[in-house]
């Protein structure tokens, strides 16, 4: 729109349209319900697995997530509390939104809540350091945050075949250190800033 400010200015195509292709012109956007028309893009949606590294494989078709709809939002959080990611998918128009399941067999994991004191309740923009082994694995805590949806604030955390954790650093937002040493795996670690005596409940 030229005339971003006048709700009645109308704009001529600038060119020719192929209606065969599904192309269309509405000379005023506020005049798009009024004639039916809509920018929704109904596409397939893609699921891609990570094989290792950055290779990736198409997924869709096998994940069952490759639905044909308008969808908007997604949030991916750990819904049914068994160490898995699951998703959750809206999409316009009306509707349920969809929820899928991980049934993917899965490795070991630790599930970590954390809550500050010195710094903010939640700790978000905390940093957690996990040593399994030789391995460094690295997560920042924050609420995950995309179009039209918004992800609990949770830290889940995939270890792969370990059973322990040979140390876990968390930087708080304030930047204080917080050291735990030999954690075991498959649990909910809840850890207080400052606090020497973290509580855990198996999953």
């Amino acid at each position: 729109m030229t005339q971003p400010l006048d709700r009645t200015s109308r704009i001529a195509a600038v060119g020719e349209l192929d209606e065969e292709q599904g192309e269309f012109w509405v000379e005023n956007p506020f005049m798009m319900p009024l004639l039916g028309e809509n920018l929704s893009a109904y596409e397939r949606n893609c699921l891609f697995w990570n094989v290792g590294g950055d290779r990736f494989l198409d997924a869709s078709f096998a994940s069952a997530a490759d639905i044909d709809s308008d969808s908007r939002s997604v949030v991916a959080a750990d819904f049914d509390g068994d160490g898995a990611v699951d998703l959750l998918v809206g999409s316009v128009g009306g509707g349920s939104l969809r929820l899928f399941q991980n049934q993917v067999p899965q490795q070991n994991h630790l599930r970590l809540q954390l809550t500050g004191r010195a710094c903010n309740h939640q700790a978000i923009g905390s940093r957690i350091t996990l040593r399994v082994g030789q391995r460094r694995i690295y997560r920042d805590v924050f609420s995950a945050n995309g179009f039209m949806g918004q992800g609990p604030v949770e830290t889940l955390i995939g270890v792969g075949a370990a059973e322990r954790i040979d140390e876990i650093e968390i930087r708080w937002p304030d930047g204080s250190r917080q050291v735990l040493h030999d954690v075991a795996a498959n649990q909910t670690l809840a850890v207080e800033q400052a606090s020497s005596a973290p509580t855990d409940s198996g999953l």
